[in-house]
């Protein structure tokens, strides 16, 4: 008798191929679910009304006694039948589906026993016993869709051989009303001694017991192995399978079976909890489709434009799994890139991970998702999350390709701006080195010509050409300063600034650090100050102005504020406008607030790396 619940869980193990190449039992589980899923409604509203009268009608008798028990298990036999129906195109979830519709019959037929003539009893008893079996079969192959390994195949194989054979034995070793039936129901068995009986029965309650154990510690085992997304649904499932088959086992010690025309209220507890076990598998299916949306609407959420490494987050919470990763695919880099940007190969798929590869909508490679091996179990899920995210991915991909390009065209721009500082500190050393050297040692030789010439009109004349030579001189030591201060480089940014405010025609309130600076970084507010002071001179007819250098962050702050006419403006052609662009390749920003009879306030915010 148990052969079709053994011949069941091997069709399931089986490769897919073709239908020739497919069992029977696997053909026609494969025919039913796809007529059940391509007309759900019609099939959920038959199998209710068919399922419905069987249970109404295989415990006709109780409904005058006991309404409520018949009732209560009507409901059990709705919905493991619905239940499993619902969830026959829920991948993992499926594994569990035909079995909780074999198990919702078993249930059903299991009270024929309340007829009390003819084979009642004797189907009942086969019934009941197998629902167990077949129960504890429907859990074992969930989420793999099969028995997994020698343990559930052994755990299956010891539940047949104790619980429906070991009732067909005790059947033909007793009478009926041994068993609490009527003496006239049809009955094959012979009644043995007493004491023997006694004897059998008792070890059939403790193989029983030892069977709900042994059943207890596998689902527990597989418990904590099953992912994130699995516990959900294994948790609750296992502990109602468990309350029920010990709440079968100990009925078991009082009331061997469903008997006689009224229903034991013992069995309404049991009835009850059985309701955990398709209740959890329904929840689940149901937090999958919520978990679908949910989905979307994380990834709805994402700040524009998304990261790599907030979609691997997303990822994350949906899928329940704190070690997945996303490795994007670079295509004129030709590597793949981690979520943080670092060029990264993808792992291989093991026993322990799962790798997936995501395409774009056009079938180009986009990105490798890793994650955790059982997530294999839930590859509808999986592929929700990842069809919902490529797009997502697809943007951050081209962001961090245009923010590679944006950081590439300001280190280059930076590199110019290196080159050219390092260009006019050789000018200024040349200049300083070379022609004002010569020019003094020039100065020197006028000097001595005049202090020995004889002639007035000598003399007046090489003293004329000394003044020119000190003015010349003096500009070209401006000019060098123009180009590069050498104070800047020996001395830092305040007393550079400090040497430029001194013989200034205003007031300037100094608030720079000590501290130094990357030399690009000093040269540029050092620029923007001395530029922004200049224009104030020259236009603003201020009385004081005001300088700050700050770090802010990891920014460095310059700010120039005066107490001028106001109305200034960034010109094209200007020397703000220089600065501004100055500034902008180091990555930094440039402000100008100038409103008419306020005064002016420049401020520059650059990127910065201090020493």
């Amino acid at each position: 008798m148990p052969a079709p619940n053994l011949s069941l869980g091997r069709a399931s193990t089986a490769t897919a191929g073709t239908p020739a190449s497919q069992a029977p039992g696997q053909r026609l589980a494969r025919s039913l679910t796809s007529a059940v899923t391509r007309h759900r409604l019609v099939s959920l509203v038959t199998a209710g009304l068919v399922t419905s009268l069987l249970a109404i009608a295989a415990q006709w008798p109780a409904w005058a006694g006991t309404p409520f028990p018949a009732t209560l298990n009507v409901l059990v036999v709705l919905t493991f039948v619905l239940t499993g129906l619902l969830l026959l195109d829920e991948d993992a979830l499926s594994s569990v589906s035909w079995a909780f519709v074999l198990g919702g019959l078993l249930w059903a037929v299991s009270w024929t026993a309340t007829w009390e003539h003819g084979p009642s009893a004797v189907i009942s008893s086969f019934a009941y016993t197998h629902f167990w079996v077949c129960l504890g079969w429907g859990v074992l192959r969930y989420p793999h869709g099969r028995l997994v390994g020698a343990v559930d195949h052994l755990m299956v194989a010891v539940g047949v051989a104790v619980i429906p054979v070991g009732n067909l034995v005790l059947i033909g070793l007793c009478r009926p009303e041994t068993l609490g039936y009527r003496p006239d129901v049809w009955w094959y068995g012979s009644a043995i001694d007493p004491g023997v009986f006694e004897v059998v029965v008792n070890v059939l309650d403790g193989l029983t017991l030892a069977v709900v154990v042994a059943f207890g510690l596998v689902i527990g085992r597989r418990h904590r192995r099953a992912s994130a997304l699995e516990r959900r649904t294994l948790g609750p499932v296992s502990l109602g399978l468990l309350a029920a088959f010990v709440m079968a086992a100990v009925v078991n010690l009082f009331v061997y079976y469903p008997q006689g025309g009224a229903i034991d209220p013992i069995f309404i507890p049991m009835a009850a909890t059985l309701f955990a076990i398709p209740a959890s598998f329904a929840t689940a299916a149901a937090r999958r489709h919520l978990a679908r949306g949910r989905i979307a609407q994380l990834l709805s959420t994402l700040s524009t434009p998304p990261t790599a490494r907030a979609v691997r987050e997303v990822l994350r919470a949906a899928l329940g799994d704190e070690s997945a990763q996303i490795y994007l695919w670079v295509p004129e880099r030709g590597v793949h890139i981690d979520s943080d940007g670092r060029p990264a190969i993808p792992p291989a798929t093991d026993d322990t991970l799962l790798t997936l590869p995501v395409r774009t909508t056009s079938g180009a490679p986009l990105a490798v998702l890793s994650a955790r091996s059982s997530l294999e179990r839930d590859r509808d899920l999986v592929d929700v999350a990842l069809n919902a995210s490529a797009i997502v991915l697809e943007n951050a991909r081209l962001h961090a390709m245009v923010a590679s390009q944006l950081d590439a065209v300001r280190t280059t721009r930076t590199q110019l701006i290196e080159v050219g500082l390092a260009e006019r500190r050789r000018i200024e050393r040349d200049l300083h080195d070379g022609a004002q050297q010569r020019l003094l040692a020039l100065a020197a030789r006028l000097g001595l010509a005049q202090a020995q010439a004889t002639d007035e009109a000598t003399a007046t004349a090489l003293a004329a050409a000394s003044a020119d030579l000190r003015a010349a001189l003096e500009e070209l030591r401006g000019l060098a300063r123009g180009i590069h201060p050498p104070i800047l480089r020996e001395r830092g940014l305040k007393a550079a600034l400090e040497d430029i405010t001194g013989p200034l025609p205003l007031v300037v309130d100094l608030r720079v650090p000590d501290q130094r600076f990357d030399t690009v970084l000093e040269t540029t507010a050092y620029y923007t100050v001395s530029e922004a002071l200049a224009n104030t001179v020259k236009h603003a007819e201020a009385t004081h102005a005001q300088v700050t250098v700050r770090m802010s962050g990891d920014r460095l702050l310059v700010q120039i504020a005066d107490d001028g006419k106001g109305g200034a403006v960034i010109s094209e052609s200007g020397g703000i406008a220089g600065l501004g662009e100055r500034v902008r390749a180091l990555g930094g920003e440039i402000m100008l607030s100038s409103p008419p009879h306020s005064g002016t306030r420049l401020t520059a915010v650059i990127p910065a790396t201090t020493h």
